[in-house]
C-alpha cells in the first residue's frame, strides 16, 4: 500500500511528460513544428512517449525500450553502454526515474529508416538511483532506426547540464 502514493505520482509525471513531449514545450503557444507532418517522425514519438511512460511507472523492460540489436548509449555517468547492460541497471533499480519531460527542438528523417531526436529533458532519478529525487537538466540526442521493419532506439547521447 505505501506504494500506491509514489505510483501515483509516477503516474502524474508520465502524464506530465507524454503532454510536454507531444506539445513541443509546456506552457508555451507556437506554431506548428516542422516535424509534425512527418509520419516517420510521428511512429518514433508515439514509441518514445510509451516507453518514457512505462519507464516511470512500471518500470523499463525490453518491450518498453525497444532498443536495437545494436544499441548503445554514450551515459550522463561517461560510460558507453549496450542495450543489454542498460536493460540490465533498470532491472537492477540502479537506473530508475521518477519522472522524465524531454523537450524537443529537433526531430527529423534522416532517409528511409532514420529517425533523429534532439533537445533537452528534465529527469528525476527514482529510489537506489544515482541524485534521487533530484532534477536534472540534460542535452539529449536519440537516434531511431528501422529493423526488420520496426523501428528501434540505436544510439543515445545524454549529457548533465545541471543538478538541482
Amino acid at each position: 500500500m505505501a506504494d500506491q502514493p509514489r505510483r501515483a505520482m509516477q503516474r502524474r509525471a508520465a502524464c506530465a511528460m507524454v503532454l510536454a513531449l507531444g506539445a513541443g514545450q509546456v506552457g508555451e503557444l507556437r506554431a506548428a513544428n516542422p516535424w509534425d507532418s512527418d509520419p516517420a517522425v510521428q511512429e518514433v514519438l508515439e514509441l518514445r512517449r510509451q516507453g518514457i511512460a512505462a519507464m516511470t511507472s512500471v518500470g523499463a523492460s525490453a518491450a518498453s525500450e525497444r532498443y536495437s540489436s545494436t544499441f548503445v548509449a554514450n551515459t550522463p555517468g561517461n560510460v558507453v553502454v549496450t542495450g543489454e547492460q542498460m536493460l540490465e541497471r533498470f532491472a537492477r533499480g540502479t537506473l530508475s526515474y521518477a519522472s522524465v519531460e524531454q523537450r524537443l527542438e529537433y526531430a527529423g528523417s534522416h532517409g528511409p529508416d532514420i529517425v533523429v531526436l534532439m533537445g533537452e529533458e528534465i529527469v528525476v532519478p527514482g529510489p537506489n538511483a544515482a541524485d534521487a529525487g533530484k532534477r536534472i537538466r540534460r542535452r539529449f540526442t536519440d537516434v531511431f532506426r528501422k529493423e526488420n521493419g520496426e523501428w528501434r532506439h540505436d544510439l543515445r547521447h545524454a549529457n548533465v547540464i545541471a543538478v538541482e
